[in-house]
């Protein structure tokens, strides 16, 4: 395909947008996608606004204007005129599958997989009935070994290189119209990636087709479940007995993995049709727990190793459990003095957790909704067993809300006005202490009534407690945070692409 300004033929028939002539389709507020695209981030609107500021693409050339409907064209504008990091605005139209080949087919597990794996011979060979029953210094080996393992990695490595998607600096990427889509994989805002802005988009289904199980992740000897225990005696009785365990995923929807300056505004964020309820557990009790369901998601919008400066305004966040990670482990050398990310006008909807979760980041976070139902979440009076169970009775088709704010290793978070309505709930489940040791809240309410958030993050951990000195105070505001009894009406009506 001839990009932009060389492929008249395409502008008059509407699939390629002319330099200078964009399809003035319209999403529900009004702009067209050539206004949204001309826009720069508006001046002290949250963390991306700091030093120069976010301005993507929106001062491109007319011959750096292209448009997108499927995986090719996406690429190909991406890495388009010799400088990838020239100036560019990607105008998407219509649904772009990011897991196709190069005539736009899509690929399936069997197109990646490589000849020899098989997901039912992989749960054989790693089952906890087999694999755990020795432990080494107190966990079972979370190195898995062997030749499904091998399998599984070639093919994981196989989809990587199809669907995640590399973004080069200075680029806007904006959707045309209210029906924009971008599904099946992994936008990359890579380490020396800088001034990025993406805009009125729905993003569905990184859906990794060769999840990792991790034996180690979360166990640990919990004698309230019955056999549990760290020898080996029998089939009812040794470390098997013992929970723990996950399955574990490779792929955001957007990664923000090491790049600066980025603004992510009214886009949405789902599963698609293929959500991880669809996936249950699939290894017996003590193995069966509801977080124990084949993970094929990762977050939705992860900010990791270094990634800086970023504002996510309007976004609908919606169906998904571990929705947005900043930082990526307590040990990372990246991360300290980065990860400055502001949240504002955001609608965190049926999410689990991660909203967000944060490791060493000054995280500016106001006027959000959040919105979900608590049936199945751990009661910290009763036994890991007995909420094990808990949650497998009540839970239902609803994501857990386990938490809104993860406070974790050296986290700043400083919360202003944010509204949670969440069912069967308490607001002690509106903040998890993960590690870390401050953490500032003002004028948020929790199901119609204001809270004290911080105590609420004390009230289940009387010897970890959280104080509300962060260190800072934000000045970057898009806007002057509205009283909180006005955030739902108002980030309902605004959240989300198709509403600029």
């Amino acid at each position: 395909m001839k990009l932009c300004a060389l492929s008249a033929a395409l502008v008059s028939v509407g699939i390629l947008a002319g330099c200078s002539g964009m399809d003035a389709s319209k999403p529900a507020g009004g702009l067209t996608a050539e206004q949204i695209a001309r826009q720069a981030l508006p001046a002290n609107d949250g963390w991306a606004a700091q030093g120069p500021g976010t301005d993507g693409g929106s001062k491109a050339k007319a011959e750096n204007v292209y448009t997108a409907t499927n995986r090719a064209e996406l690429v190909k504008a991406l890495n388009a005129g010799g400088n990838p990091n020239v100036a560019k605005i990607v105008f998407i139209k219509g649904t772009v599958n990011l897991s196709v080949d190069d005539n736009n087919k899509e690929l399936f597990e069997k197109d990646y997989a490589p000849a020899g794996y098989d997901f039912e011979q992989y749960k054989k060979d790693y089952a906890p009935a087999k694999w755990n029953v020795k432990l080494e210094k107190g966990r079972p080996v979370r190195d898995l070994t062997g030749p499904q393992e091998e399998l599984r990695e070639k093919g994981q490595k196989a989809q990587k290189a199809r669907i995640l998607i590399n973004i080069p600096s200075n680029t806007s990427i904006i959707g045309v119209g209210s029906d924009a889509k971008i599904v099946k994989g992994n936008l990359w805002i890579g380490e020396g990636t800088e001034n990025v802005i993406i805009r009125n988009i729905t993003f569905q289904d990184a859906f990794d087709y060769f999840p990792q199980w991790d034996p180690g992740d979360s166990f640990k000897i919990d004698k309230s479940y019955a056999g549990c225990q760290e020898a080996f005696v029998d089939a009812k009785t040794g470390p098997q007995m013992c929970p723990g365990g996950r399955w574990n995923s490779e792929y955001d929807l957007i990664s923000v993995n090491g790049g600066k300056r980025v603004w992510i505004d009214h886009c949405t964020f789902n599963d698609g049709d293929r959500p991880d309820k669809l996936y249950p557990p699939v290894f017996p009790y003590p193995h069966n727990q509801v977080e124990q369901k084949v993970q094929h998601h990762d977050g939705l919008v992860d900010i990791t190793n270094g990634g800086d400066f970023v504002t996510l305004s309007y976004n609908l966040f919606k169906d998904h459990d571990k929705t947005s990670l900043i930082g990526g482990s307590d040990s990372n050398k990246l991360d300290p003095g980065k990860l400055s990310t502001t949240y504002h006008h955001n609608w965190f909807d049926n999410s689990g957790q991660r909203l967000p979760r944060v490791r060493f980041g000054k995280v500016h976070t106001y006027n959000n909704y959040i919105t979900g139902d608590s049936s199945g979440a751990p009661d910290p009076k009763l036994t890991d067993a007995q909420n094990h169970e808990k949650a497998i009775k009540e839970h239902g088709d609803n994501n857990i809300f386990r938490s809104g704010f993860g406070i974790g290793k050296d986290s700043r978070i400083y919360s202003e006005n944010n509204y949670f309505e969440i069912k069967n709930s308490d607001p002690i489940y509106a903040v998890a202490i993960q590690g870390g040791t401050v953490f500032f809240d003002d004028g948020s309410w929790f199901n119609g009534k204001p809270v004290d958030l911080v105590a609420a993050a004390n009230k289940p951990n009387p010897k970890n407690q959280v104080k509300p000195d962060v260190g800072w105070k934000p000045t970057l505001y898009g806007s002057k945070p509205m009283p909180t009894d006005q955030v739902p009406a108002y980030v309902k009506a605004n959240a989300g692409a198709g509403k600029l």
